[in-house]
């Protein structure tokens, strides 16, 4: 499995369950809808919000996703990104859900990107090769 596999069965999917911890370890979760970014998942958030703050404390993150008949969890490192051009280029992308209608305008101090850089995967349902669980590593 390749992480092309793997970004085809979350392309388009509902939002995903994101996984944090705080730097004393308490466990969050929440709901973002990100988008497949080349070999990375972006998504938007407050700079004040939780995951923000996890995200800083604790770059390590697991999503759940399901759709496409298979449920996806995807494990990796989270970046806390508050640069205008990065958040102006994904901005412009096409977005499961209007960017401004959550956050006003990518110029913001209040809202920041975030990207995560997979470091493996596994998808459970129908594969390449049929039904089962499939695993991508980085």
């Amino acid at each position: 499995m390749t992480w092309d596999d793997v970004a085809e069965r979350i392309t388009g999917t509902p939002p995903a369950h994101l996984a944090t911890a705080s730097a004393d370890g308490h466990p969050h979760v929440a709901l973002v809808a990100p988008v497949v970014d080349g070999a990375a998942l972006a998504f938007f958030t407050g700079t004040s919000s939780a995951k923000a703050a996890d995200l800083r404390a604790n770059p390590s993150v697991a999503l759940v996703f399901e759709g496409h008949g298979a449920e996806t969890y995807v494990w990796g490192t989270a970046e806390v990104i508050a640069d205008v051009d990065a958040k102006r280029e994904l901005w412009a992308r096409p977005l499961p859900y209007d960017p401004a209608s959550f956050f006003g305008a990518p110029e913001r101090d209040e809202v920041v990107l975030v990207r995560v850089t997979p470091t493996r995967a596994t998808v459970m349902g129908q594969g390449p090769d049929g039904p089962g669980r499939y695993t991508w590593t980085a």
